[in-house]
């Protein structure tokens, strides 16, 4: 998967993750607050350093079941 499709889509789980997470009143803890933040404001994959792209983003996923 090439950088630009692969940064869609950590974009468009993260979306999914918050918008699940509001509905249901869960809050997020502090960490996973700064991992989303990274990704908000990162322009590009480049801009997401690996330790978050890789294993907080992807155990944060996987503990609120979003595919």
């Amino acid at each position: 998967m090439d950088r630009d499709k692969e940064f869609s889509r950590l974009k468009r789980r993260t979306t999914k993750l918050i918008n699940k997470c509001d509905e249901k009143g869960i809050e997020f803890t502090d960490l996973e607050i700064v991992a989303f933040s990274k990704v908000g404001h990162a322009e590009s994959m480049l801009d997401v350093s690996w330790l978050v792209k890789k294993q907080q983003l992807e155990r944060i996923f996987e503990k609120y079941k979003v595919r």
